[in-house]
Order: structure tokens, then C-alpha cells, then sequence
């Protein structure tokens, strides 16, 4: 009778920690969703979510820009060009003006940051510092400028990240909740 209490109390003492790995578990699979809905976000103009306002167009010399070659010639590429054949101007796009695209370093740089995860449960998704490029500033910068809007250049607000994390929230309860349920099904064993 005593082995039996023992292994009783053992399996109780255990959940509150089995319980706690679970969590972190489903925090991690619930930042990976995070990560991939920012990076989605990236190159499409997206609507208002929430307290999130909808992405103003981008400005024609902006797209003008955004086509011209990156060796500095000032010609403008076999996309670019494609670009005014299907607009017929630079103002005139729509989604295949890819917003927050140009060379794909922004949506590289959306990462996972796990070194709170088991000191204090917390899971970070955001842009790495990097390096930076040609007067753009770092990608965590630029993220910044265009996440929340930078006045001085006349960047309006594009949230990607916030947004992200706002409609994950519904998944991530649900990956916490596969991982718990998981972890305690090991107990009825």
C-alpha cells in the first residue's frame, strides 16, 4: 500500500512541471505561427484589424524606385517594366506593388527569440538588428519605421508583427492547450 501512495504522490508532484514544459511547448509552436503570419503580411497590402488601420498605398515614386535596377544605372527591370505595362503609371497598382518587399531582407530578418522561454515562459518574434544596408539602416529599424510609421520620412504606419500576433492569439491557446492535454494524458498511463 505505501509503494502505491508513493508512486501516487510522485505522479502528483510531477504535474505542476510536466504542466509548465507543456505551456512552453505550446508558447514555441505558437511563436513559429507568429513568425510565419508576419512574414505572410509582407509584399500585400493588408486590411484594418483591429485597432490596426488599413496600409495606405504606396507613393508612385516609391514603386518607380522599387523597380529601378539595383547596379545604380537608373534603368528600370523586366518587372518594373511589366509593372507599367499592366498599370500603365507607377501610381496605379495594386498588391503587385509588394509593400515592405524590395530585397527580402525585412521578412529574413522576422525571427523567434527563446531565451526567456524557461526562465520566465515569455517567447519573442521580431526583427534581428542585422547588418545594415546601403543607408537604409538596420532591419530592425526599418521594421520599426514601417511597423509604427516614422513622420520624419513620411513612412505611414504598416504593422505587421502586431497584427501577427493579434490573430495568432486564437492558435496559440490552441497549440498551449494540444501540449497540456498531451502531458496529462501521460498520467492516465
Amino acid at each position: 500500500m505505501a509503494a502505491g501512495f508513493e508512486d501516487l504522490f510522485r505522479a502528483l508532484h510531477s504535474i505542476p512541471g510536466a504542466a509548465d514544459n507543456a505551456v512552453k511547448k505550446g508558447v514555441k509552436k505558437g511563436a513559429v505561427i507568429v513568425m510565419g503570419r508576419a512574414k505572410a503580411k509582407l509584399g500585400t497590402y493588408q486590411g484594418a484589424h483591429g485597432s490596426f488601420n488599413a496600409w495606405t498605398k504606396l507613393d508612385p515614386e516609391t514603386v518607380r524606385r522599387k523597380h529601378l535596377s539595383k547596379s545604380g544605372s537608373g534603368r528600370i527591370t523586366r518587372g518594373g517594366k511589366a509593372y507599367l505595362k499592366k498599370h500603365g503609371s507607377w501610381g496605379a497598382g495594386g498588391n503587385d506593388d509588394s509593400p515592405l518587399v524590395d530585397t527580402g531582407h525585412l521578412r529574413q530578418a522576422i525571427t523567434t527569440d527563446y531565451s526567456a522561454l524557461e526562465s520566465r515562459g515569455i517567447a519573442y518574434v521580431g526583427v534581428g538588428a542585422g547588418s545594415e544596408s546601403k543607408g537604409r539602416g538596420s532591419p530592425s529599424e526599418y521594421a520599426a519605421a514601417h511597423e509604427f510609421g516614422y513622420a520624419a520620412k513620411k513612412i505611414p504606419s504598416r504593422p505587421f508583427l502586431r497584427p501577427a500576433l493579434e490573430e495568432s492569439k486564437p492558435a496559440i491557446k490552441e497549440e498551449v492547450a494540444k501540449a497540456l492535454v498531451h502531458e496529462l494524458r501521460r498520467f492516465g498511463k
